[in-house]
């Protein structure tokens, strides 16, 4: 089963998080605090995290920050009363793969879990590929200009393949949206505008962002 950390220091929330999970299949591993986490991490090693932002003991974008830093590589979605914009893009700047606020519907965020451990899995490009000026090899998660790198979250990689799969042709918000989250119909989907933003700044650094072009009343293209 596959083992996910729930961090949040709401018992009531924790509890029914935990048991939604069980009941779905998954390993539910319970953290209150930013310290228990950071056990839980190194002895339980999960394969996810459900991460609240509001801790007893600091702030959860700021230790995701410190974590991802420190190599840790697995999914991440943030899970939190705070709506604003400047909170998500903190998120995911800090390395969350997705952003849920509360109150949500369980089986919505069921439905994201699944969705980000399916886009998350390996992928089987093995080739490199050319984007602009940026060298990107999909299967090492590795992209770069030069003697240059270039660092994409988990979504942001997802998001690149899928346009390079669909080069040259234009892809509606509502198509990146059912394809990386799972399904059409997404709350918070400002999320999706979040993560192409970061992604043209991230190839703007490889004078590549050209090859992102935003279609008026459309959508987006890739083009090659």
């Amino acid at each position: 089963m596959t083992a996910i950390l729930v961090v949040e220091d709401e018992q009531v929330i924790r509890e029914l998080l935990c048991d939604n999970l069980e009941f779905d299949g998954f390993s539910p591993i319970a953290a209150a605090t930013l310290a228990d986490a950071d056990k839980q991490l190194k002895s339980s090693q999960p394969e996810m995290i459900l991460l609240d932002l509001n801790l007893p003991d600091g702030n959860g974008a700021d230790r995701l920050k410190e974590w991802r830093k420190q190599g840790v590589k697995i999914p991440v979605i943030v899970c939190t009363i705070r709506d604003r914009e400047i909170d998500i893009i903190k998120a995911l700047d800090s390395g969350a793969d997705d952003y849920v606020t509360k109150p949500f519907r369980i089986r919505e965020l069921i439905a994201r879990i699944k969705a980000v451990l399916r886009r998350t899995a390996k992928i089987e490009e093995q080739n490199r590929v050319k984007i602009g000026n940026l060298e990107v090899d999909f299967m090492a998660r590795s992209a770069g200009c030069g003697d240059e790198s270039v660092s994409f979250t988990t979504t942001e990689w997802q998001i690149l393949e899928y346009l390079w799969k669909n080069r040259n042709q234009v892809l509606s918000r509502e198509q990146i949206i059912e394809q990386i989250w799972g399904f059409a119909d997404l709350e918070d989907s400002r999320a999706v505008d979040v993560h192409i933003g970061r992604l043209r700044r991230k190839l703007e650094s490889s004078r590549s962002h050209e090859n992102l072009q935003t279609v008026r009343g459309f959508g987006y293209c890739l083009k090659i």
